[in-house]
């Protein structure tokens, strides 16, 4: 995956007067809601929304060649950098978590049987974003860094991740994708029991009733309604998410907020 940050640099140096511009653009929408530049991810979110309608539009499209797979994964990474600039935010009052994005965190460690013998097993997967801890072997590797830190884009092979969050995050989200996320949340959580573990939507392409059949309502977040250059922000929606998250973080950091 191309991280946001990296397309934008990939259109400055492109050279042509349409990439310079379309760098501009998106440029200006990151640092609305950059951390490190002292955005605000939740004042940011109507710009994001009208950057997303405004890249969909096909005018916007052949002048400046967002087509094919740019036009699927350019969306997604804005998206993507939005939400994690959104989490680094919300850590602000716990100074010792780590957020990561496009790192590897494990399920958790299963005993497995088959014909009589036992194998420990770590199956894990590639989240879009998580929070929590990296672990050193069994200790954790508190960074004491000041607020904001910078997220993790990679870690070492021997390094893992103890996650106290995890988000998996989709432009556009199906029916089958939804269960897709759905089957690896319960594995997540099974494996880290205090771990939350949600799914966050710009837009739907399925039916929402499922949601609730699944009693996953409360684990998911769609944050915009209608096609791809016509989403209206669901303010509510992404108010309900800050909260989701800044109450989890608060219950199973109680006594570890900064002063």
């Amino acid at each position: 995956m191309i991280f946001f940050f990296k397309y934008i640099e990939q259109f400055q140096e492109d050279g042509t007067p349409e990439k310079k511009e379309l760098a501009a653009r998106l440029s200006a929408l990151r640092r609305a809601y950059d951390v490190f530049n002292k955005g605000n991810p939740e004042k940011a979110f109507p710009a994001l929304i009208d950057t997303y309608n405004w890249m969909g539009q096909p005018t916007t499209k052949a002048r400046y060649g967002i087509t094919e797979n740019l036009a699927r994964n350019l969306p997604g990474a804005m998206f993507q950098d939005y939400l994690l600039h959104l989490a680094i935010k919300l850590c602000t009052p716990y100074p010792t978590l780590e957020t990561f994005t496009e790192v590897r965190v494990m399920f958790g460690k299963y005993p497995l049987w088959s014909a009589g013998e036992v194998a420990w097993k770590t199956p894990a997967e590639h989240s879009d974003l998580a929070i929590g801890y990296i672990m050193d072997g069994e200790t954790i590797a508190i960074n004491k860094a000041k607020w904001p830190k910078q997220p993790f884009y990679s870690l070492p092979i021997a390094r893992r991740i103890l996650p106290l969050v995890t988000v998996n995050t989709k432009i556009r989200v199906s029916q089958s994708e939804f269960f897709d996320w759905h089957g690896r949340e319960q594995l997540m959580t099974k494996g880290n029991p205090h771990c939350m573990s949600i799914q966050v939507v710009l837009r739907k392409e399925m039916d929402l009733s499922i949601v609730e059949a699944a009693q996953a309502g409360g684990k998911f977040f769609l944050l915009g309604e209608g096609g791809e250059r016509t989403v209206t922000p669901r303010t509510g929606e992404l108010t309900r998410l800050i909260q989701a998250l800044s109450e989890h973080l608060a219950d199973r950091m109680r006594g570890e907020a900064a002063t």
